[in-house]
């Protein structure tokens, strides 16, 4: 079974962290789970394949929420301590977070994702698909994500 990181991500800086990856090689998501990207640096490190679940909480202007699927997928490179709450590099943060009007907040740290791409309708991974790290059953139907964790599965594209 492959490894990889599930996390959601509110939908509404998901088209900009996209042109963020392409244009600077990389982008910045904001957490405070410093224990899940400790261990996935010492265990797993940089290469972790990274599915992302679209979020409603700030809203959908670009319909990208697909209930029960992940519907973005990159590849973990590395976590960045914050300073004073934000990135080092302002730069790999999707504009959407820096904007004047965003919803962003003080994070703990920021991890770092490079070929955030949009999958495909057909290639979308359903989350029943995906178990919890240390779980033997699948994620439940209807099971949404509450930040990011590692999950296996037998093939995470």
């Amino acid at each position: 079974m492959g490894v990889g990181i599930l996390a959601p991500v509110p939908a509404t800086i998901l088209v900009s962290a996209v042109e963020t990856c392409a244009e600077i090689g990389r982008v910045a998501f904001g957490s405070n789970v410093w224990e899940l990207f400790a261990k996935t640096d010492q265990e797993y490190g940089e290469g972790l394949p990274v599915l992302i679940y679209p979020t409603h909480h700030y809203g959908d202007p670009d319909k990208l929420c697909a209930p029960g699927y992940a519907t973005f997928r990159g590849t973990y490179l590395s976590m960045i301590p914050a300073r004073a709450g934000k990135h080092p590099n302002p730069a790999v943060r999707p504009l959407a977070t820096i904007e004047e009007h965003s919803a962003d907040t003080a994070w703990a740290l920021f991890w770092e994702v490079g070929n955030l791409v949009q999958l495909a309708k057909q290639d979308r991974v359903a989350i029943t698909s995906l178990t919890a790290e240390g779980q033997k059953r699948p994620l439940a139907n209807g099971f949404v994500p509450r930040g990011p964790m590692l999950v296996k599965a037998l093939a995470i594209v």
